[in-house]
């Protein structure tokens, strides 16, 4: 939300995704004095973002290899992180030297920008809606939700009629 009004104010049009990160933010920090003192700073802090929330993706997988698969931890890891790092790599190229490689029309790193955003996350949502609202028992529901009825809750059933 903060990085809106910057934008505006040097006269540029906002979009959303890479191009807002990796294009427009650059050209709203060299508008600023130390321009690569802030600019430096904020791709840090970028990357440290980017790498705590992959930390907590990276566990779920590994944790379905390990339990699932009966990898170890330590070979579960390494899956997860071979897997994710061969993918980051062909996305990453799919914007240079594999740029001809197309899928539907996109090459690689938007058809999965486009399948993560557009499709993934909403039927995940949905499916998530329905197992919670129809599958999971509600006592079940009312433990997690309630801490084991540590922590009130008075509007359950107003929550299970909307997941319905």
């Amino acid at each position: 939300m903060v990085i809106f009004p910057a934008v505006f104010s040097v006269g540029i049009e906002p979009s959303s995704g890479p191009s807002l990160v990796f294009i427009t933010l650059p050209s709203v920090f060299n508008g600023m004095p130390l321009s690569m003192v802030w600019s430096s700073v904020f791709f840090l802090l970028l990357v440290v973002a980017a790498l705590t929330s992959t930390i907590s993706l990276h566990e779920v997988v590994t944790a379905y290899l390990h339990e699932e698969w009966h990898l170890s931890r330590r070979a579960a890891a390494w899956a997860t992180t071979a897997g994710t790092a061969a993918l980051a790599a062909l996305a990453s190229l799919s914007v240079g030297v594999l740029n001809g490689w197309k899928i539907f029309g996109l090459n690689l790193f938007d058809a999965l920008d486009y399948l993560t955003a557009n499709i993934m996350l909403p039927i995940g949502g949905l499916l998530t809606c329905i197992f919670v609202g129809w599958v999971l028992d509600r006592q079940t529901l009312r433990d997690q939700i309630t801490n084991h009825g540590v922590l009130p809750f008075r509007i359950y059933r107003v929550l299970i009629v909307l997941l319905r």
